[in-house]
């Protein structure tokens, strides 16, 4: 495959190859721009109506306009190949920064990961398939999130879900473990998870199999996570463990509600940043010095040195008024 020219797309390299399709990096000839290509594993024609609704999600997720979520350019058929256009992300996943300690770097993210899936949510599509390594950060430390609009792109194909490992089973909500009806509450654990994990690079659930961790995902509590960062902001905490309520009517009801403690956080912790920190090349006296403002010479001279000063001065005044007194007397 690599080498070759579909429609007008070079293939120049396989990237990777999952249950989902085999995804090369190709040059788009007729836009001179770099994408990604995902092979969707479709060895037949799909019946008219299984098409239309392929289009149909296809168009979906390529209305979605973020600039931390991967863009889905197309679905495209050529001949009996069935493919995704999707925008190249040049980077590492998220997990090779693991684990973020600086918390203003990590509510950052969150918000940044947060608002991308407000947008998806606000525009029907679920992700459904969190995981760290959904999450690309580039040379700049700029997000993108892959993977918008291909879950239900599975569900119309009806490919075969290949078996997780114990590290995507603990990012499935109790209830799509259950094989229930999933809505913007089960993203919302996803995000809990994947929170918890950026953090301390440790997973809030324990399982060695997908089985296990099934298991502990639905029937075990969370492991604190002030057991790895004990210096996290309480109100960081609190988001991370309500995202992560087994029962959805316990968790945040939406992403916009998550996003707006996020930010509330974010503005809390900048205030008190401002108190404690003071500006880089900032060359007045630290306020924690007293001083008076004189003219002259003992201008910001500190108080010990002004007393012997002071003293002198209130004798002087003492004496002219036993001098003035002892004149004006009979």
């Amino acid at each position: 495959m690599v080498g070759n020219t579909i429609s007008h797309y070079k293939i120049l390299e396989k990237l990777g190859e999952r249950a989902s399709g085999t995804v090369y990096k190709a040059q788009d000839t007729k836009r001179d721009r770099l994408v990604a290509l995902m092979f969707l594993p479709i060895r037949q024609k799909l019946s008219e109506s299984d098409t239309v609704k392929l289009k149909q999600d296809a168009t979906s997720a390529a209305l979605l306009t973020h600039p931390c979520i991967c863009a889905f350019y197309s679905l495209k058929v050529e001949k009996n190949d069935y493919f995704v256009v999707m925008e190249f992300v040049d980077g590492q996943n998220l997990k090779s920064s693991m684990p973020i300690m600086n918390n203003q770097v990590a509510i950052n993210f969150a918000i940044a990961i947060c608002s991308a899936f407000q947008e998806a949510h606000s525009n029907g599509i679920l992700h459904r398939n969190l995981r760290c390594s959904s999450i690309i950060v580039n040379a700049k430390r700029r997000l993108k999130i892959l993977g918008f609009g291909l879950e239900s792109l599975k569900d119309v194909l009806k490919l075969e879900r290949p078996a997780r490992t114990a590290e995507d089973a603990a990012y499935m909500s109790p209830e799509q473990i259950q094989g229930g009806v999933v809505d913007q509450r089960s993203d919302v654990f996803s995000l809990g998870v994947l929170f918890y994990h950026m953090l301390s690079d440790q997973l809030p659930f324990r399982g060695k199999d997908e089985a296990a961790m099934f298991s502990s995902v639905q029937n075990e509590q969370v492991i604190p996570i002030r057991q790895y960062r004990p210096d996290l902001a309480p109100g960081f905490v609190s988001v991370i463990e309500r995202a992560l309520e087994k029962r959805p009517a316990d968790r945040y009801q939406s992403v916009d509600e998550m996003l707006a403690e996020l930010r509330h956080l974010k503005r809390a912790s900048f205030s008190i940043s401002k108190v404690f920190t003071r500006p880089t090349g900032d060359t007045r006296r630290p306020v924690t010095k007293p001083f008076i403002r004189f003219q002259g010479k003992t201008a910001g001279m500190p108080w010990k040195k002004m007393l012997p000063m002071l003293i002198g001065i209130l004798v002087l005044i003492l004496l002219a008024v036993v001098v003035i007194r002892a004149l004006v007397s009979p």
